[in-house]
């Protein structure tokens, strides 16, 4: 029995990240499937009359690109929100703000997302006077541009039944001050608004899946994570499984459960992982620490901007019993870990886990893993544990990191240091913290600036290669599906990018990356965008 390709790639500049046949000309694909690679007189077996031929006349293939920590589902929820990214001032936040308010029926909600507030020429967050006076009729509320803090009006506290006199959750603070609310919810107590406002229905969140996934696409990302499933109630399975069965999703889904849903699939005894080469339930995700730009990161010496050494949602015997509890269980754990205090409690937790129970190839991670010193990097090295590093943020946020931690960014997400140690690091956007577009974060992990040109510690540059392979194939590592993907190579997803310049060469101009165009994005042999 005999068998033609679909279609036959040729004249391209074929960048494969497998480093036993890095380059090629000509790509196979028949059904889902890369048949291989190398010449085009290599494939003319298996060219028919009905194979279509691509000549891409010199374009750049690469592996479809991983952004390995994001939130989409998260993103969809989000894209109806007012958006205040990159507001410069108070008087531009509001009036946003003020805009979707005029458009809203009174008593109804106003949620927002984005700020920064190191990008406002006054400094300072808006206190809750401010956010009353701005929108006095709905009770509002916006997450910081780290989703880690966020601000609300005083309808929206009563409505969570916040006042003076309520107790700091755990794992979070409502900010007071001269005993009188400041409008500012740090962790726990912020996300803990999300229980008062009116949920989005899962048939609006699949049309919006469905253009999230498109903007995946046309960026090149043919797979990304859910990273954090909640699951308290199974509403967000309810959410997944509705897009799927609506074929609203066009970019491949590994989802790391928190602790509701992780304890909802204990409880039903099913097996992690879950799912298929769509959409998959990969392994379970902790939450320790805050965040690095909101100075609510667990450090050891405090934000030299305000004084704070940031928080930590679990006691090291609490993160002991959870990673352990899936460790034992042959789950692989994730585990969100900024400031050093909280890099280093992963790791105590980690090695008591093997200690008690050795796992050959357990591939935790650490989500972030921005802080690490270089007595934790010798630690990550010699026990194996994985990084996902966010360098977008020193692009977007580095500025405001700096203002928080002065010198000490210098040494945060030690890309270099790692790779030199063996280590396989990858590479993700955190959207809808930081936009999706690879680009940026190209750019920053070769050049570590921020996007005002200001140095973060150019001793960790990696090479545009490294970044990008950590952005395909290192990616694929990190969710146990190397052999399924993030390389170009014969029994491989045909998951493909076309792109207008070769992003592996742009070591001696790191710029020209921001000239990248994604031209063509395949997912398992079908073009989900482009021709």
């Amino acid at each position: 029995m005999s068998f033609k390709a679909d279609f036959v790639i040729k004249n391209a500049n074929i960048r494969t990240m497998d480093k036993k046949n890095p380059v090629g000309s000509a790509l196979a694909v028949f059904g889902d499937t890369i048949l291989g690679v190398g010449d085009f007189e290599d494939f003319a077996t298996v060219t028919g009359p009905d194979t279509k031929i691509l000549d891409l006349a010199g374009k750049t293939v690469l592996p479809g690109f991983n952004d390995n920590h994001s939130h989409p589902l998260f993103g969809v929820g989000i894209l109806s929100k007012v958006n205040l990214t990159g507001a410069k001032s108070h008087g531009e936040f509001f009036e946003r703000l003020k805009a979707r308010a005029a458009e809203t029926p009174a008593g109804e909600w106003v949620e927002a997302y984005g700020y920064d507030e190191g990008l406002f020429a006054e400094g300072r967050e808006p206190n809750l006077e401010e956010l009353d006076a701005a929108v006095p009729d709905h009770p509002l509320a916006i997450s910081r541009v780290c989703l880690h803090v966020g601000l609300a009006n005083s309808l929206a506290m009563k409505a969570r039944g916040y006042g003076p006199d309520t107790e700091d959750p755990p794992g979070g603070e409502i900010v007071k001050r001269d005993g009188k609310l400041t409008g500012r919810l740090c962790e726990t107590a912020y996300s803990a608004m999300t229980e008062v406002i009116p949920p989005v229905g899962a048939a609006q969140l699949s049309r919006t899946m469905k253009r999230l996934s498109g903007m995946y696409n046309a960026l090149g990302i043919t797979s990304t994570t859910g990273m954090g499933v909640p699951g308290g109630e199974g509403k967000d399975l309810a959410v997944w499984d509705r897009v799927l069965k609506d074929g609203n999703l066009t970019v491949r889904v590994a989802a790391y459960c928190l602790d509701a849903m992780y304890k909802r699939l204990r409880d039903a005894c099913a097996p992690i992982p879950l799912g298929n080469d769509l959409f998959k339930l990969q392994g379970r995700k902790i939450m320790l620490d805050g965040s690095g730009g909101a100075g609510t990161a667990r450090m050891s010496e405090p934000s030299a901007y305000d004084g704070n050494a940031g928080l930590t949602y679990h006691t090291q015997e609490a993160l002991d019993e959870m990673v352990w509890e899936a460790h034992s269980q042959g789950v692989q754990v994730s585990t969100h870990a900024i400031g050093d205090i909280a890099i280093t409690m992963v790791l105590d937790a980690y090695k008591k886990a093997q200690e008690r129970l050795p796992r050959k190839d357990a591939r935790h991670r650490i989500e972030h893993c921005s802080f690490c010193y270089p007595p934790l990097i010798e630690r990550v090295i010699k026990e194996g544990v994985l990084p996902l590093m966010n360098p977008g943020f020193l692009y977007y946020f580095g500025d405001t990191l700096t203002r928080n931690y002065g010198e000490r960014v210098s040494q945060s997400f030690p890309f270099r240091s790692l790779l030199d140690g063996g280590i396989v690091v990858a590479s993700g956007s955190d959207f809808p913290v930081a936009a999706i577009d690879p680009k940026p974060i190209i750019r920053a992990a070769i050049v570590r600036k921020s996007v005002s040109g200001l140095s973060c510690g150019e001793k960790e540059r990696i090479t545009a290669q490294e970044v990008i392979y950590s952005y395909t194939a290192a990616g694929a590592y990190l969710t146990f599906d190397e052999h399924r993907k993030g390389t170009l190579e014969a029994g491989k997803l045909a998951d493909i990018v076309v792109t207008n310049i070769d992003p592996t060469m742009v070591d001696d101009d790191p710029e020209r990356i921001m000239e990248m165009k994604v031209e063509q994005t395949i997912l398992g042999g079908k073009t989900v965008f482009g021709q």
